[in-house]
């Protein structure tokens, strides 16, 4: 489940700045850049940092976020899966091609994060502003970016989102309250108006 939460929390990241774009001048050119496209696609480095054993956990792959569809991970290393997350469930296929799907309702916290994702994808900055503190610095060819939440049950697991990026976001740390993050690095990042037809049905149940 704190994988699962950890990528709607990445969603929520990529999301953000349609509706953080309407609330800061300085931050509005890098914001209407990011949010204008459609569909990003793009390869990802996933690192997961766990302190207490001073672990270190990665793996690979491909990723899609589709405004309209949710965000696709494809991994490839260290073994071969998929995970869709949309603003109703969640769709698992593992390499032999068999799906898992967890619906959101009955998880109160999921229901509560995809709630907000629905109301940043529509751009609604005023449901930002009531459930996160923002801090930027920088400049639209260099900047960083902090999210912290305001809700007491999501700070109990999430401690903060740091961004960082030039026209796009290139990393993603997601700080759990324990001391645990999760670091995503971006790359080979293009842009599209629509998914393929195959890309489609990895959304689908």
């Amino acid at each position: 489940m704190k994988r699962v939460l950890s990528i709607l929390f990445f969603l929520l990241a990529v999301s953000v700045f349609s509706a953080y774009s309407q609330t800061n001048s300085a931050f509005s050119e890098v914001c209407k850049s990011i949010s204008s496209h459609k569909v990003t696609k793009g390869n990802f480095n996933q690192t997961k940092t766990i302190k207490k054993i001073n672990r270190e956990i990665k793996s690979s792959g491909t990723f899609i976020v589709a405004s309209e569809n949710g965000i696709l991970w494809n991994t490839k290393k260290p073994y071969k899966s998929s995970t869709a997350i949309t603003k109703s469930g969640i769709v698992q296929t593992n390499a032999q091609g068999k799906k898992n799907v967890m619906a959101a309702g009955g998880n109160p916290t999921f229901e509560q994060v995809s709630a907000l994702m629905t109301s940043l994808f529509a751009g609604d900055s005023d449901s930002l502003g009531k459930n996160f503190d923002i801090e930027f610095t920088g400049t639209t060819e260099n900047w960083n970016a902090n999210l912290r939440p305001h809700d007491s049950s999501v700070r109990s697991f999430m401690d903060r989102i740091e961004m960082a990026g030039d026209s796009k976001i290139n990393t993603i740390i997601l700080q759990e309250a324990g001391g645990d993050f999760t670091k995503y690095e971006f790359s080979a990042q293009n842009f599209a108006d629509f998914l393929t037809d195959e890309e489609k049905s990895a959304f689908s149940r």
